[in-house]
């Protein structure tokens, strides 16, 4: 009968906690299984040849040269079809789009380049541009003209000068966009507000990044892919963030081309870049592989993705494929309630693993049977198993310790001035910013203290409970003397441990975690001995002085 519980037990505990490791809900991630559910089917493809059909061949370029670093199926055929554009109107394959009037100013000022920046360059198509813009009725237009006066800036030369041309070409495409309505309205109104400023005197910094942003862009782009690109653009932000990123390398053009295409907002695109900068290129990247509704999934859970190597292994196995699917289904749709059943199947799971050692472990055949107390055990080993889901949650959660901080993208350029390497050491030292890692640690610390605490009382509990004299009572609670000071040991151990761990830069928890784990220890067992072993002691002294009288 034993023999059949234990097995029972393990059975059951070992089905739960499989169940749970296949749960792919967490905290702060999100599973890459959950956006295979979550796209569908990959639409690079589909959305190339979709802008073919609407005569935008730049933008269609772009999502192949993404679906060609991602290595999907379908690239020889959107390459094929782009070639037959290419063959069949050259000029609109190099202008990207139908647009008549950009169309006009490169039949009258011909030009051998595929992109934006070296049609700019040359003095007849921004003189062309310029009479255009001339002849707006738009306030906003008339304002970024003004613009062009400007005599004192930080970066670029004046238009007048010998070297304005950059300047004046950045003023007249920014122009250009605001005039043909290829700007959102929101980042609209902010260049419209930007340029203003700028004219009555006002600091040139932000117009002067915004400028540097659009020439990078163009210099990369045609028409027809820049202007794609800006449609999505909600705020000099989001500009300064999106470039940034997709003029880091050849491959991060496509992605962050592809990304914004299939986004609800640059916003929101932009935001992910900014959080996760180091593991951002290639979440975007897996979200854009799934499937359009992959990329808005992670975009709008503003989570890094995880990839589970013993998840994927189980998968690859036909008798955990569909179970895995299901899960993947749930976490998407329900993920708070999803983790909440991954929790509580590590508890339950580890609970019954915990009854099965139980069932192994022999009965003992000396009085100290005699003296075991019914539930005890039961009681300790619910103890344990909150201590197994403790460090699960801890450990077992990717990117649970890693700081959700926005990194800011500054423009490239610095302006001269005053500092001094010794303050910014100092201020290094002194930094007191209490860290995502710095809390996590302090969590940690406190439920373990808490835990042991908890099993030191059901040991106590037990000794009050046994069938045995008072004298007998104070030399097992002696003997149980090390249990009782072990959230000090352990409390001492934390401290050590982390300040190794900081030493070798390893993880970085800070003094205040270090230090916060022997405060804890000295806390919980002080309340400890003198709030019950210390009371309980007296009153078996008494009663054992009592029955010697």
């Amino acid at each position: 009968m034993k023999k059949l519980k234990a097995i029972t037990y393990f059975l059951l505990g070992s089905a739960l906690l499989l169940i749970a490791v296949m749960t792919p809900a967490y905290l702060r991630s999100v599973d890459s299984g959950v956006l295979r559910i979550a796209g569908g089917k990959t639409e690079l493809i589909s959305e190339g040849f979709s802008l073919l059909r609407l005569e935008k061949p730049g933008p269609a370029h772009i999502l192949f040269q993404s679906a060609r670093f991602n290595a999907l199926d379908g690239v020889k055929e959107l390459e094929e079809a782009l070639e037959k554009y290419r063959s069949k109107d050259p000029k609109g394959f190099q202008q990207g789009n139908s647009d008549a009037l950009i169309k006009r100013f490169l039949d009258s000022n011909p030009s051998n380049s595929r992109f934006v920046l070296g049609w700019m360059v040359a003095s007849n198509f921004r003189k062309s541009v310029l009479n255009h813009l001339e002849q707006s009725n738009r306030p906003g237009v008339q304002t970024i003209l003004k613009n062009r006066n400007l005599q004192s800036l930080n970066v670029f030369y004046p238009v007048a000068s010998a070297g304005g041309q950059p300047f004046d070409s950045a003023l007249l495409l920014i122009g250009l966009l605001y005039q043909e309505d290829h700007l959102s309205s929101e980042f609209g109104q902010q260049v419209e507000l930007l340029a203003a400023q700028v004219n009555l005197g006002k600091d040139t910094r932000h117009l002067e990044a915004m400028c540097l942003d659009i020439l990078s862009l163009s210099k990369r782009m045609n028409w027809g892919q820049l202007t794609t690109f800006m449609q999505k653009i909600e705020s000099v932000e989001t500009l300064r963030t999106l470039t940034h990123h997709a003029m880091r390398s050849e491959e991060m053009l496509p992605r962050v081309f592809s990304s914004l295409r299939f986004a609800e907002s640059g916003g929101l695109l932009a935001d992910y870049l900014r959080r996760f900068p180091e593991t951002a290129p290639r979440d975007i990247q897996l979200g854009i592989v799934n499937g359009q509704e992959a990329l808005r999934h992670l975009l709008q859970r503003q989570e890094p993705v995880f990839v589970s190597s013993t998840r994927e292994w189980l998968r690859s196995h036909g008798l955990f494929n569909t179970p895995s699917a299901q899960l993947c289904k749930l976490t998407l749709r329900m993920p708070m309630f999803a983790l909440l059943i991954k929790y509580l199947l590590y508890l339950f799971g580890s609970f019954f693993i915990l009854r099965f050692l139980h069932q192994l472990k022999p009965e003992p055949e000396d009085a100290s049977g005699q003296m075991q107390v019914d539930g005890i055990g039961f009681l300790r080993q619910q103890i344990l198993a909150l201590i197994f889901l403790v460090f699960v949650i801890v450990l077992g959660e990717p990117f649970l310790a890693q700081d959700s901080k926005k990194v800011e993208n500054t423009p490239s350029w610095r302006f001269p001035v005053m500092q001094s390497a010794v303050t910014d050491d100092v201020e290094s030292i002194m930094e007191t910013k209490i860290t995502q890692i710095t809390i996590l640690a302090l969590v940690l610390f406190f439920l373990v203290q808490v835990c042991i605490y908890a099993l030191c009382l059901v040991k106590l509990k037990e000794i009050k409970k046994q069938d045995a004299h008072s004298g007998l009572k104070l030399r097992l609670l002696d003997n149980e003397e090390n249990l009782f000071d072990s959230g000090l040991y352990l409390g001492l151990g934390g401290t050590v441990l982390s300040l190794v761990m900081l030493a070798l830069g390893i993880v970085k928890p800070g003094l205040m975690a270090a230090y916060s784990s022997t405060l804890f220890g000295i806390i919980f067992v002080s309340a400890l001995k003198i709030f019950h072993v210390r009371p309980y002691r007296r009153k078996l002294i008494v009663e054992n002085e009592t029955e010697r009288a």
